[in-house]
């Protein structure tokens, strides 16, 4: 894997969704299910999302040696990485779309996480969602009604592409630079085999 801007690894993030995942199932077990409480996916991922910022910024600390710091109001990025100045969001779906805020200013690093019902299958990438290519698609500019800009398997699987073929060019003889949007996945993949784009999660 090429190494990224904030120097975390797949070791890192196993870690911390192994941590995540055991809290969560504790939760469903101890809570929503002795009480039999129904809690949407969307309040699920929420929670689950909330939870990775303490953990990942507890976790992320301790490897890379210096202080990640996890939001404090809801006007702060997920994460904050200080020795880089540089910040981070977490984006938790149960599904294979991530949604964001229309007018959202914050971070361009977004870690995308697609999780299972019961927390032990992972999809995670870390994407450069704005710059010169915003990678959200407005819901608001496609005339939809519902506010939040999306961001599918399908712009993953076409980063996944666009770098694969940028890394064979890149080794060649005057191989190409470009813009594109930077895209590590972490755990699981996102495939075509045949005509569908699957997003494959991975069992922890």
């Amino acid at each position: 894997m090429q190494k990224n801007n904030f120097g975390i690894t797949r070791e890192m993030i196993l870690e911390v969704l192994r941590e995540g995942a055991e809290a969560m199932q504790f939760f469903t077990k101890s809570f929503k299910d002795k009480y039999d409480v129904k809690l949407s996916g969307k309040i699920q991922s929420e929670t689950f999302s909330n939870l990775l910022e303490q953990i990942s910024a507890r976790i992320f600390s301790k490897h890379l040696g210096y202080e990640v710091k996890k939001a404090n109001s809801d006007n702060n990025p997920d994460l904050f990485f200080t020795k880089i100045n540089m910040p981070m969001e977490i984006k938790v779906t149960s599904g294979q779309v991530w949604r964001g805020g229309e007018f959202s200013k914050r971070a361009s690093w977004h870690l995308m996480v697609s999780r299972s019902e019961d927390f032990d299958e992972f999809f995670v990438c870390l994407v450069e969602m704005k710059g010169e290519n915003d990678l959200w698609i407005s819901a608001m500019q496609r005339g939809k009604d519902y506010y939040a800009p999306s961001f599918k398997k399908d712009q993953i699987y076409e980063l996944k592409n666009d770098q694969e073929m940028l890394i064979k060019e890149s080794s060649a003889p005057y191989g190409k630079k470009t813009n594109q949007p930077k895209m590590y996945i972490f755990v699981g993949d996102v495939v075509k085999p045949k005509n569908a784009i699957k997003l494959v999660r991975e069992k922890l």
